[in-house]
């Protein structure tokens, strides 16, 4: 019977832990015959690295970024000779480690990701090393009652129009949040007001919650690349808006997303309300829009009067 080297969990059973929670187990080493063993230890580790290709000319830079925010290691078994011989049968060897309140998240991203394992070591003198691994997830749970969370407001003044098109007019617009924290579920009561000074058509307006994920890398430079992607979003189709101020309600549900995220270094997520105005004019790229950065928790502020509700999507004339 071959040896065996494992791990297993006694307080978790699916390998999920929180920030400044116990990591508590066994390494259990089964072994079908005597064996000669110098030292049973066991490594638990957390790193984060990115990764992505950028073309320069004819080549092709590799930019990296790496950061450790685990690493610490157990001695389980070590004899006081230089080896002892240990008789055929299952041995458990118990560990536990508690996790800094500072880690970031577990992540997997297409540029980078951040990962946890625990690894167990059995030396063996005049034989190979035997060697496990086991991956484990830690999560963060954001409460948004530990965050500054204000309200917000963004705005936005454009001319629009320009060679060989004549001006156009003036395109006045705001974005405004009663706070800047939400939840999964919750719903962003945005309050959109626009001013449209021409004759300018906004052919659609889509409101939309983006997450952007910041790549960092510190070889052979200090470099960043950024992907955003939209998660949810509504649409407001054909709407025509006069001459003056004019007044949206637009509601905009949170889906199940990765908190906010800034511990990392090299890995960070965060989160922007994005209103965007479709213009039908006579040049290109005549979209505009106002950005308004959020944050995404896991807990919702106590004093939040943002319930769940319906979506409600409602254009006024502005008095």
């Amino acid at each position: 019977m071959p040896t065996k080297l494992g791990i297993v969990f006694t307080n978790s059973t699916d390998g999920i832990f929180y920030p400044g929670q116990e990591v508590i187990g066994d390494v259990v080493v089964t072994l079908g015959k005597s064996t000669n063993v110098s030292k049973l230890k066991i490594t638990i580790l957390g790193v984060g690295k990115t990764k992505w290709y950028e073309r320069q000319g004819r080549a092709s830079i590799a930019y990296k970024g790496k950061e450790r925010y685990l690493y610490s290691e157990l001695v389980l078994f070590q004899p006081n000779e230089k080896q002892a011989v240990v008789q055929p049968g299952t041995y458990n060897h118990g560990f536990a480690c508690k996790l800094p309140e500072t880690l970031p998240a577990s992540f997997e991203g297409k540029r980078g990701h951040i990962r946890y394992w625990l690894k167990a070591t059995l030396e063996r003198p005049w034989r190979q090393t035997k060697m496990h691994s086991l991956n484990f997830q830690v999560v963060r749970q954001l409460d948004l009652n530990n965050e500054i969370l204000l309200p917000v407001r963004s705005e936005l003044t454009k001319s629009l129009g320009y060679w060989p098109c004549v001006p156009s007019g003036v395109l006045y617009a705001s974005v405004e949040l009663p706070t800047s924290g939400f939840v999964p579920g919750q719903f962003i009561p945005a309050v959109i007001q626009v001013n449209n000074k021409g004759g300018n058509k906004i052919s659609r307006i889509v409101t939309m919650l983006v997450q952007k994920i910041t790549y960092n890398a510190r070889r052979p430079k200090m470099q960043q690349k950024v992907k955003r992607m939209v998660v949810c979003k509504n649409v407001t189709p054909e709407i025509t808006l006069p001459e003056g101020g004019v007044l949206a309600a637009e509601n905009l549900q949170v889906p199940w997303v990765l908190p906010t995220s800034s511990y990392s270094r090299v890995v960070e997520i965060g989160y922007e309300l994005v209103v965007e105005f479709e213009i039908d004019t006579c040049f290109f790229n005549a979209n505009q829009s106002v950005r308004v950065p959020v944050v995404i928790g896991v807990i919702p502020a106590r004093d939040s009067d943002i319930v769940e509700s319906n979506a409600l999507r409602v254009w006024t004339r502005k008095a």
